[in-house]
């Protein structure tokens, strides 16, 4: 629908001043305290898919805000809505990682299956639920983002 490099500079991408010449329309700068990338928290999705008419809201949820997380997990996925996860991926993932986001692509029982854009891992990667919500805990704008269907106008 959209070139991935407006999709970033719509979402306030952030890189180091080296990826300047393959991302010239990415802002370049000091490194956020959420890390490089997309800077959702001042540039908001739903402005996003307003702009564009693309007929998706996203909602964010704290894990602390859902009650049983792996049942709502589950029932997103069944209503065919994706849901994003934000978190410290140092964390998660060990090393220095700083702020990630990921695809929930599935859960069974405490293990949630993400797809992860990182270029240097497997696409797949599996992960404890425990662990990905302390890891989304810890990052500045961490949590789950559901991305859905807009509201009708009624």
């Amino acid at each position: 629908m959209l070139p991935q490099e407006e999709i970033g500079h719509d979402l306030g991408l952030i890189v180091p001043k080296k990826y300047k010449k393959i991302l010239p329309t990415a802002r370049t700068g000091k490194m956020p305290p959420s890390g490089y990338g997309t800077q959702e928290n001042k540039h908001s999705l739903n402005k996003f898919f307003k702009k564009h008419k693309i007929p998706l809201r996203k909602e964010s949820f704290q894990p602390s805000e859902i009650k049983n997380t792996e049942k709502w997990i589950e029932e997103n996925i069944k209503k065919d809505n994706d849901i994003l996860v934000c978190f410290k991926g140092g964390l998660l993932y060990g090393g220095k990682g700083r702020g990630h986001l990921s695809v929930v692509d599935s859960i069974s029982g405490d293990e949630v299956t993400l797809i992860d854009p990182s270029r240097l891992v497997p696409k797949y990667r599996k992960v404890k639920l425990k662990r990905l919500i302390m890891a989304m805990e810890k990052h500045p704008t961490g949590g789950f983002h559901l991305i859905m269907p807009a509201k009708k106008k009624r």
